[in-house]
């Protein structure tokens, strides 16, 4: 979890760009540089995106080589009997 921080962030970039996509309306990028910014803004949000997935894919990597590591020492030495 050391990266709990940057996840937070990434995930609150994503959030606030989504909403930031979700305001803009057709006519309104026909404004002088709305096209860039609307650019930009869609560029930040599949970056944060792109922060978000590689975090989770990382932490169910994590997830699966502790399960693997235990079901191993749960057949050597466990049983599901008490």
């Amino acid at each position: 979890m050391d990266n709990i921080e940057a996840l937070l962030e990434s995930l609150s970039t994503l959030y606030a760009k989504l909403a930031t996509l979700k305001a803009l309306a057709g006519p309104e990028l026909l404004l002088s540089g709305r096209t860039t910014s609307y650019r930009e803004t869609l560029e930040d949000a599949y970056g944060a995106y792109s922060n978000v997935e590689k975090t989770v894919d990382t932490l169910g990597q994590a997830l699966e080589g502790k399960r693997s590591r235990l079901d191993r020492a749960v057949q050597r030495y466990g049983s599901d009997k008490e």
